[in-house]
C-alpha cells in the first residue's frame, strides 16, 4: 500500500486554516501547532509549544481537570471527542468541537496524541435557532475515520488517502490511489463536469464545495458534502488539493422526517383550532336547542289544550331559535372550510358587530371585549368568510395570551397610504381600512415577534392549543390586496392590525320576499330522496299542498330504481349525504333518458365544500343548504322547473 511522505502530511495539516490541529506528547504537552490553531486560538507556536493543552480550557474546567480526564479516556479507548467552551488568547470564549486521538508506536506504546479543534460558535447559534444539526467536520489525518480525506495532485489524481475513505466510500487504497477523484462521483455528475469545476474553483478561489451524490465501491450511492481545498507551499506554488468527503444521508433523512412532522403538526393545529371554536360556541348552541325543544313541548301541550295563541307564539320562538342555530352552524362551517377567496364589498363594521356575541363566547367571561367603531360604514374588498375566520383566530390568540383575564379591543380606522414615504412599508399606495385587534396579555419579545408569521412556529404549551397561526391571517390579508402589522412588547400585550383595501359602496338591492304559497297549474312530478323522515315528510306534505305530485324515496338505491323506471319526472330533490350511494352518485348513475332531469341537491355541509368533492354542477342543477324554509325551497323549485 502506498504511504504518504511526512512532508505531504505536514503540508496537508498546515494548509487547513479552519481547524486547529496540533500534537501532544504522552504527558499532554503541545509539541506542534498548525496555522489553523494560530488563527483560532490566537497563540503563536512559540507561546504554546511545551505548554499543557489545558491552557485553552475555562478556569472551572481546569480546576476540574477536564484535560487530564480527556487524555485518560483517549489513552484507554483510543479516542475522546466533545463539544465544549474554550478560551482564546484574548480571553474570549468560543464553542468548539474538540477531538483527541491516542497515537501509539508499532509496539502499542503510547507516544502522544493528535488533537483537532474547530470553532463551532456560529454553527451552534444556527443549531439553536433552526433546531437541527448542520455539517460537522472532524478533520484528522490517518486517525480520523468520520470523513474521507485524500490528497490530490494538480490533475486531480489521488496520491494519499486516509482510512475514512474505506469507511465512507468503501474503497481500498489500491482502488483509489493513482486514479482520478471523479471515481467517487455519480456518473451523471461526471458527465456534467462537476469534478472538474470543483478543481477549477478551488484553484482560483482556494476552496470549493458541493453537495452531490457519491459512489461506494459496491455501486450504491449516498448524499455527500464534498470540499476541495487548494494546498500551496511557502512560495504559494500549488502542490495539489485536499479533498474531504462526508456522508450527509442521515441528515437529509432527518430533514425529510422533520418536514413531514411539521406538516402533520400544522394539520393538527388546524384541527385543534376548529375544536376550540366548536367548544366556544357549544354553550350558545345548546341554549338554542333547549329553546327549540322547550318551545315545541309547550306548543304541543297548548295545542292539545286548544290554546291557539300560545301554540303559535311558542312555535315562532322555536323557529327563531332554529334560525339562530343555523347562523351559528354556517359560521362554523365557513371558519373550517378551505376555499378560494370570493372577494366582494364588505362592511367590516357590521360584520364584526354581527359576530360580537360569538366573540364574547370565544374569549370567555374573564376577558372584556371593547369595540371602537366609527358610525359610518367601513367598506373593504375581501372574502367575508375568511375575514371572520381571521378575526376569530386573532381573538383566540389574544385569549390565550390573557390567561388571567384582560381586555380585548377591536378598533376600526382609515389609512391613506398614498404619501411619500408611505405610512406602512411594503403596502401598496392607496386607501385602506385598518382593523386593530389589541390585547394586554403577555406579549412577545423581539425574537418571537420575528418568527410570529412562521406557520410552524408556536410558543404555546401543548395543552393550551395553538390556533391556525398568524400565517393564515397574513395570507388572507395579502391575497386581499392588504397586509398585516404586529406590534408587541413583553408584559404589555400585542396589537395585530389588518389593512384591507377600501371597497366601493354598492347600490342596495332589495331582498326578495319568499314566494307566496300558491297552487300550480297542472301537477309537476317531483322525486324526493331523503333518508331522514323528519326532513322528508314535512317537505313532501307541503309540496303536495302546493300542487306537486311527490314520489318519496328514503335512500339512494330506491331513488335510482325510480330514475331507471319509465315514471315521468319533472324534478328531483336529492340529499347529498345519503347513506350508501349518496345523492350526487345516484344522479350520476341515472340512465340516459334522465340526463336532462332538473335536480336540486340539499346538504347539511357548506355548499362550497360539497362542490369541491366532485365535478361541477351542470346546467339544470342547483344546491340548497340545510336548514331551509319552504320559501327558499319553493324559490329554487320554481326556478328549476321553469314555473313563473
Amino acid at each position: 500500500m502506498p504511504t504518504a511522505t511526512p512532508l505531504s502530511y505536514e503540508l496537508l495539516v498546515h494548509s487547513i486554516v479552519d481547524y486547529a490541529i496540533y500534537m501532544l506528547d504522552a504527558h499532554g504537552r503541545i509539541v506542534s501547532w498548525n496555522k489553523g490553531a494560530e488563527r483560532i486560538l490566537g497563540y503563536r507556536p512559540d507561546e504554546v509549544i511545551g505548554q499543557s493543552a489545558a491552557m485553552f480550557y475555562p478556569a472551572a474546567e481546569r480546576r476540574a481537570h477536564r484535560e487530564e480526564y480527556a487524555l485518560a479516556i483517549a489513552a484507554r479507548v483510543g479516542r475522546h471527542a466533545e463539544e465544549a467552551w474554550r478560551v482564546r488568547k484574548n480571553g474570549h470564549r468560543f464553542w468548539a468541537y474538540v477531538a483527541l486521538d491516542a497515537i501509539r508506536d508499532e509496539h502499542g506504546e503510547l507516544i502522544g496524541y493528535a488533537k483537532m479543534l474547530r470553532d463551532m460558535t456560529d454553527r451552534r447559534m444556527a443549531e439553536e435557532k433552526l433546531r437541527e444539526s448542520e455539517r460537522r467536520f472532524r478533520l484528522f489525518v490517518n486517525s480520523v475515520s468520520d470523513c474521507a480525506i485524500c490528497m490530490l495532485n494538480v490533475e486531480g489524481l489521488v496520491t494519499e488517502w486516509n482510512h475514512g475513505v474505506r469507511r465512507v466510500n468503501g474503497f481500498q487504497a489500491e482502488d483509489v490511489v493513482g486514479r482520478h477523484y471523479a471515481t467517487f462521483f455519480a456518473p451523471e455528475d461526471v458527465e456534467t463536469g462537476l469534478p472538474r469545476r470543483l478543481l477549477d474553483e478551488a484553484r482560483a478561489e482556494g476552496k470549493a464545495a458541493a453537495e452531490c451524490l457519491q459512489m461506494r465501491s459496491d455501486g450504491s450511492r449516498f448524499e455527500a458534502c464534498v470540499i476541495v481545498d487548494a494546498v500551496h507551499d511557502q512560495s504559494n506554488r500549488l502542490l495539489g488539493f485536499a479533498l474531504v468527503i462526508r456522508d450527509v444521508s442521515e441528515r437529509r433523512d432527518s430533514e425529510r422526517h422533520l418536514e413531514e412532522a411539521r406538516a402533520q403538526l400544522f394539520q393538527a393545529q388546524k384541527i385543534e383550532a376548529l375544536g376550540q371554536l366548536t367548544s366556544g360556541i357549544a354553550h350558545d348552541f345548546n341554549n338554542l336547542l333547549q329553546g327549540i325543544i322547550g318551545s315545541l313541548e309547550v306548543a304541543r301541550l297548548r295545542a292539545g289544550q286548544g290554546v291557539l295563541p300560545d301554540t303559535v307564539r311558542f312555535i315562532d320562538n322555536a323557529h327563531s331559535a332554529a334560525d339562530r342555530a343555523a347562523t351559528l352552524t354556517h359560521r362554523l362551517l365557513a371558519f373550517a372550510r378551505r376555499q378560494p377567496l370570493v372577494t366582494r364589498s364588505v362592511d367590516v363594521r357590521e360584520s364584526i358587530l354581527g359576530m360580537e356575541q360569538l366573540l364574547r363566547q370565544t374569549i370567555g367571561e374573564s376577558i372584556t371585549l371593547r369595540l371602537d367603531f366609527p358610525r359610518e360604514p367601513c367598506l373593504v374588498l375581501c372574502d367575508p368568510h375568511h375575514f371572520e375566520s381571521s378575526l376569530l383566530n386573532l381573538a383566540i390568540n389574544a385569549r390565550d395570551a390573557m390567561r388571567d383575564g384582560g381586555l380585548l379591543a377591536i378598533t376600526i380606522g382609515q389609512l391613506d397610504n398614498a404619501g411619500s414615504p408611505p405610512q406602512v412599508p411594503h403596502l401598496a399606495r392607496g386607501r385602506y381600512v385598518a382593523i386593530a385587534i389589541s390585547d394586554n396579555g403577555c406579549g412577545m419579545d423581539e425574537a418571537t415577534l420575528k418568527r410570529a408569521m412562521d406557520p410552524f412556529f408556536t410558543t404555546k404549551p401543548k395543552d393550551h392549543g395553538t390556533g391556525l397561526g398568524l400565517s393564515m391571517v397574513y395570507g388572507f390579508a395579502v391575497q386581499s390586496g392588504g397586509s398585516v402589522r404586529i406590534r408587541s412588547e413583553p408584559g404589555r400585550g400585542t396589537t395585530v392590525t389588518l389593512y384591507l383595501p377600501t371597497g366601493q359602496a354598492t347600490e342596495s338591492v332589495a331582498v326578495p320576499e319568499p314566494p307566496r304559497p300558491r297552487k300550480l297549474e297542472g301537477q309537476p312530478t317531483i322525486l324526493l330522496v331523503e333518508d331522514e323522515p323528519a326532513v322528508r315528510e314535512p317537505v313532501a306534505l307541503r309540496l303536495r299542498e302546493m300542487g306537486f305530485a311527490v314520489i318519496e324515496a328514503d335512500n339512494g338505491y330506491r331513488g335510482l330504481e325510480i330514475l331507471r323506471s319509465p315514471q315521468p319526472l319533472d324534478l328531483a330533490i336529492a340529499d347529498i349525504g345519503l347513506p350508501g350511494i349518496n345523492g350526487r352518485m345516484m344522479i350520476d348513475k341515472a340512465p340516459p333518458h334522465r340526463q336532462g332531469l332538473r335536480v336540486l341537491f340539499t346538504t347539511g355541509y357548506a355548499d362550497s365544500w360539497v362542490l369541491q368533492q366532485g365535478p361541477p354542477l351542470r346546467e339544470g342543477m342547483d344546491m340548497l343548504t340545510k336548514p331551509f324554509d319552504m320559501g327558499a325551497l319553493l324559490s329554487k323549485i320554481y326556478t328549476l322547473a321553469g314555473v313563473d
